[in-house]
């Protein structure tokens, strides 16, 4: 399962949905995680704000399950989850490395409902 991560320090979710240029995406599954790629946005700007088109950032994260932001507005959220992701908003600034393995250990278990919907998202889920 790929998981997506808005940040600037590619450490934390510290970045907002519509400003981040720089969504960190991991691969995970119940036995560990790694890096799979940086994807890169480039901002416009929108009077006195930069601002990103965020349907068209919405499409090219389609392939990730879970996207990690620190905020998101209605209006893009809306983009997220017509592509298949599901949105997770963090209260602060969290580190990546603590999200991965809080998820790698739940998946190990027994996930809620909504992670094992993303989970398989892209394929048939066993023994189910």
């Amino acid at each position: 399962m790929k998981i997506g991560f808005c940040t600037n320090d590619m450490k934390n979710v510290d970045e907002h949905y519509g400003r981040a240029t720089k969504v960190a995406i991991y691969e995970i599954d119940e036995k560990g995680y790694s890096l799979a790629e940086i994807r890169e946005f480039a901002a416009q700007e929108d009077g006195t704000e930069h601002k990103l088109d965020t349907g068209s950032k919405a499409e090219a994260l389609n392939d990730c399950a879970i996207l990690y932001v620190l905020q998101i507005g209605g209006p893009a959220a809306a983009h997220v989850i017509k592509n298949k992701i599901h949105p997770v908003k963090v209260q602060d600034p969290m580190p990546i490395d603590e999200i991965l393995e809080n998820l790698k250990t739940t998946l190990g278990g027994n996930p809620a409902p909504w992670l094992k919907k993303a989970l398989y998202r892209d394929r048939a889920p066993e023994g189910i």
